[in-house]
């Protein structure tokens, strides 16, 4: 191998055989730019410039939604422990009257027995 790069060098010498026009570099560039074609300004497009305001109007609706949900379900854990708070306050009758009666009917049990029922539990 040594011998083939020496051949050549002997035949070639150590000059560089290829070569650049004087000035070639410092007019590449505007030359280059002459031969483009002239671009217009591309038009941007009516989503492209409302897509932001769209994000941030979905993110105001999602938050809006949260929010709503959270005071919902805190508003109702209130009642509820304002009705356990009043339950325990006040003497309720936790059943209505129509319950009453319709457990009486399915249980086959007059009032005779009811009131029979209520005197035992008091003596």
């Amino acid at each position: 191998m040594m011998n083939e790069e020496e051949y050549l060098r002997s035949r070639m010498g150590t000059k560089n055989p290829f070569t650049v026009p004087e000035g070639y570099f410092e007019q590449l560039t505007a030359q280059v730019m002459d031969r483009l074609p002239e671009k217009k300004p591309a038009k941007v497009a009516v989503m492209k410039r409302l897509r932001p305001w769209l994000y941030a109007a979905a993110c105001v609706c999602v938050g809006v939604f949260v929010a709503a949900v959270a005071f919902n379900q805190q508003t109702e854990d209130l009642q509820g422990q304002q009705q356990m708070a009043n339950m325990g306050q006040e003497n309720v009758n936790y059943y209505s009257d129509s319950y009453i009666d319709e457990a009486a009917d399915y249980a086959m049990i007059d009032s005779q027995e009811i009131y029979s029922y209520l005197l035992a539990d008091m003596y």
